[in-house]
């Protein structure tokens, strides 16, 4: 201990005798308190963080005089420190005030503890913490470590060390064993005090965690994200080598269509850290609309409501002599703004009255996802895409994540009919198919359909060839369950004179288009498995873009034996592509884009 009597020149042998290395640290006050941690047994009897353990032991430090020019706290110093488990011991600092800073809360690892250690500010130069440690942590300095302890708990703060104002007075060091059959004991503490601590540069790189390494994604935002790293303040990121900073461990980056190069550095007052490995990603361009037809809307104007797991009736009516496709839904959903919920369609032949509490009646016939925006805001679920053919059903929307809100009935408010169909409504239960049946009831929603006679859909992105031609494939019209149109497939802007074909698939159900190969412009954009079509030359003048390719589907589906998803059913979808040789291309060959057809009766 530092007693004011000391002349000047012993004061300051003293000082120096007993600082640390450290360039800021102007002395230390030795002679604090030691004893066993805890005080009786072992550890335990609390509950972390809220209830502290039961037999704490508090250590004092007197410090009678300051060394000259300290203003702050530098370093905690720990003399013959022993204890079984470090991941259960937490110290920290009572100031003379009364203000109570954590020191060390709950290192992790299985590591025992032997010997003397010092404790310095974060970011300061103390010895790396080892990754794994399950025999005795090596006595030497190590930074000041908060844990998962939430500032303020007990009144504790995770305070640096280094903004922790220098006073005289009587300093308090209490240790903390969380958890129970550990046992400790400390035989002496020391106080340093001199000037703050500038951080040292990060000395870690941070691991990327998304987009995934050679992933596809849709833009034009592509949120890139990351690990936080120690003594870090904010993170250069360096897209295609042009860089740009985030305060966050997150970077929304404005895409454009083509394939990236992305990595991060952490960076403070002081410095950066060392680049991430590098990832890259493909941006597909903007994504194709989740819904391309019609609706029809009842309305959103909730005074009644059910919870989660109801159900919701109403009957449609299917006028368009094609039928339709149901593609989406938008729906009225009570509970939590932001919560995920989920829509399971359930349908049934003719009306739903009747049939509320047979549930052998009905068949779940897609499922969709949404977001809810809360009661009265169209949340939109994406459901799987199913046909119904001209003609009366009965509908149940089962709900879960979130509860109907909807409209009692008054007769007035119950029937919405357009050119394709007529929604009728309604009743709600809970549970479905059994509950009590709440009618008249009126669903707040939108059903969001295409219709088979419709245009083909172009989706996805053509690749650019050596002469840069950029490929498109179209159809003259929608394919036919029974032939009464006649499609024909056409590709314009080949390579010309050269040979290729056109591939389809017939289930889409979550893809993303393929980069073609690492250096290609052209994705693959059909699900396996594919059929091909015969092979053709495309015609035109080489090395120009003159080339064109046809096929028509009619004659391939009746001259070609079995192929895939024959026979065709009006709903079905298929997906088209085009591929043609083009040599110096990567992988020697390119893609056009896309197309998504829809069969009809």
């Amino acid at each position: 201990m530092i007693r004011s009597t000391l002349p000047i020149a012993a004061l300051c042998a003293a000082l120096a005798f007993s600082s640390t290395s450290s360039a800021q640290t102007l002395g230390c006050v030795t002679g604090g308190t030691g004893g066993p941690i805890p005080v009786t047994g072992t550890g335990g009897g609390g509950a972390f963080p809220n209830t502290p353990p039961t037999s704490p032991n508090s250590f004092t430090l007197n410090v009678a005089s300051l060394p000259p020019g300290a203003t702050v706290v530098t370093e905690v110093k720990l003399i013959g420190l022993t204890h079984t488990y470090v991941g259960d011991l937490h110290f920290f600092l009572t100031a003379p005030g009364g203000a109570q800073h954590n020191v060390l809360v709950r290192r992790a690892g299985s590591c025992d503890l032997s010997g003397d250690y010092t404790i310095l500010p974060a970011c300061t130069g103390g010895t790396p913490y080892p990754s794994s440690c399950t025999t005795v942590l090596a006595p030497g300095a190590y930074d000041q470590f908060f844990g998962t302890w939430p500032s303020g708990t007990l009144g504790i703060f995770n305070t640096p060390l280094d903004t922790i104002p220098a006073a005289t007075g009587t300093w308090t060091l209490t240790a903390y064993d969380w958890a129970g059959a550990d046992i400790g004991a400390l035989t002496s503490w020391e106080l340093c005090f001199g000037l703050p601590v500038p951080p040292s540069a990060p000395t870690g790189s941070p691991a990327l965690t998304a987009p995934a390494d050679g992933s596809s994604q849709f833009g034009p935002s592509i949120n890139l994200t990351w690990a936080a790293v120690d003594c870090s303040t904010s993170y250069d990121v360096d897209v295609d080598g042009v860089v740009a900073t985030s305060a966050t461990t997150t970077f929304a980056y404005n895409s454009a269509a083509g394939v990236h190069t992305w990595r991060v550095r952490a960076r403070n007052a002081t410095g950066a850290g060392p680049w991430s490995a590098t990832r890259t990603f493909t941006d597909l361009g903007v994504p194709p609309g989740a819904c391309i037809g019609q609706e029809l809307r009842t309305f959103f104007a909730q005074n009644n409501g059910l919870g989660t797991g109801s159900i919701v009736y109403f009957d449609i009516n299917v006028t368009n002599p094609a039928g339709l496709t149901l593609s989406q839904l938008d729906t009225n959903a009570s509970g939590t703004i932001g919560a995920a919920i989920t829509l399971d369609v359930y349908r049934k032949s003719g009306s739903y009255l009747g049939f509320e509490t047979d549930p052998n009646a009905w068949t779940l016939v897609s499922t969709g996802g949404g977001v809810s925006l809360g009661t009265n805001q169209p949340t939109v679920v994406d459901v799987a895409d199913v046909y119904f053919a001209p003609g009366q059903y009965g509908i149940g929307l089962v709900i879960t994540g979130g509860g109907h809100a909807y409209t009692n009935g008054t007769g007035t408010n119950q029937v919405y009919t357009n050119a394709d169909l007529t929604i009728s409504t309604g009743a709600t239960q809970s549970p479905p198919f059994s509950g009590f049946i709440n009618t008249p009831r009126v669903w707040n929603g939108t059903w969001r359909y295409n219709c088979p006679g419709g245009t083909p859909t172009a989706y996805c992105t053509a690749g650019t060839t050596t002469n840069g031609c950029v490929p498109s494939i179209s159809a003259t019209a929608q394919p036919s369950a029974s032939f009464a149109t006649t499609p024909v497939i056409d590709i314009s802007d080949v390579e010309g004179q050269k040979q290729g074909l056109v591939f389809y698939g017939v289930d889409n159900s979550g893809f993303s288009p393929l980069p073609w190969s690492p250096t290609s412009t052209s994705f693959f954009c059909v699900k396996s498995p594919v059929q091909r079509s015969f092979v053709q030359n495309s015609g035109g003048t080489a090395n120009s873009c003159t080339g064109t390719m046809v096929l028509d589907w009619n004659l391939f589906q009746q001259t070609f034996p079995n192929p895939l998803g024959s026979p065709f059913s009006a709903g079905d979808r298929i997906y088209a592509q085009a591929w043609f040789r083009d040599p110096p291309a990567p992988r020697t060959t390119n893609l056009s884009n896309a197309l998504e057809l829809t069969v009809g009766p």
